[in-house]
């Protein structure tokens, strides 16, 4: 026979029914558990013995045994109640920072100076005097380290160690170091041991030294002097020369490219 469903019939979705989780037991009926099958072996245990030796005989090792049994079950159930309330660290943020120890620190260092027989020294940087493109400079310039010049100066200028004059530096003036690297445009004297005049530099003047360096594509217009030892210049000291040996030698080398 067949049904029909009328129009207006609401219709029906098969729906399927989930059964939930069975929580997970709790520690408690996990230990009860464990106590009623060990209760379980014990009598287990006892009609295997009554079987075998007897009422009496397995009467008298239940006695003995029972006293045991009940120390054995009360130390482990004191030690898991000793690991279940164990403090526990401290975990370690993000924000903490190990600290290193400074007295390793020092015993390391004090070590190792003896390893190289003598006293560990840092070395300080070498002071730097840097002139900006943007600076102009009107007067008299002293260092004790190396003089990097970008900007413009008028005056003099001396060092106790290297003068560069960069691409964008121009110096109308005096210069006296131990060594000075043009590669800018200089005008006036270069009184240094050593001179270079590197690509595109420009150096228009005297120069007085012990070794002129010269690059093809750089420029000198001027005369060139040997190093007098004897001359001396306000704030400027010439280091010591050897026993037995004096600076007379001049000499100009042109670089090949």
């Amino acid at each position: 026979m067949d049904i029909k469903r009328p129009p207006d019939a609401p219709r029906f979705s098969k729906v399927t029914l989930l059964s939930a989780r069975q929580p997970a037991r709790s520690d408690g009926r996990q230990v009860m558990n464990y106590n009623l099958l060990w209760y379980l072996w014990f009598l287990w245990a006892c009609a295997l013995g009554a079987w075998l030796f007897g009422w009496r005989m397995t009467l008298l090792l239940a006695v003995m045994m029972t006293p045991l049994a009940h120390a054995a079950f009360r130390g482990s159930k004191l030690n898991k109640g000793i690991i279940m309330f164990k403090r526990k660290a401290p975990p370690a943020s993000d924000g903490d920072v190990a600290i290193p120890d400074m007295a390793a620190t020092s015993e390391e260092q004090d070590q190792a100076a003896r390893l190289f027989g003598g006293t560990m020294i840092k070395a300080a940087p070498a002071a730097i005097t840097t002139i900006q493109e943007s600076c102009t400079i009107v007067g008299e310039i002293t260092a004790e380290g190396d003089v990097h010049i970008n900007g413009s100066v008028t005056g003099k200028i001396m060092a106790q160690k290297t003068v560069v004059l960069q691409k964008q530096g121009c110096v109308d003036g005096e210069i006296y170091a131990q060594r000075t690297e043009i590669g800018g445009r200089l005008k006036g004297l270069c009184r240094s041991r050593e001179v270079a005049v590197n690509a595109e530099g420009v150096m228009e003047g005297t120069i007085e030294c012990e070794s002129l360096a010269v690059h093809p594509q750089g420029r000198f217009y001027g005369s060139s002097l040997p190093w007098e030892q004897e001359k001396r210049e306000n704030g400027l000291t010439d280091a010591p020369a050897p026993d037995g040996q004096t600076f007379q030698l001049h000499k100009a080398t042109l670089l090949q490219p």
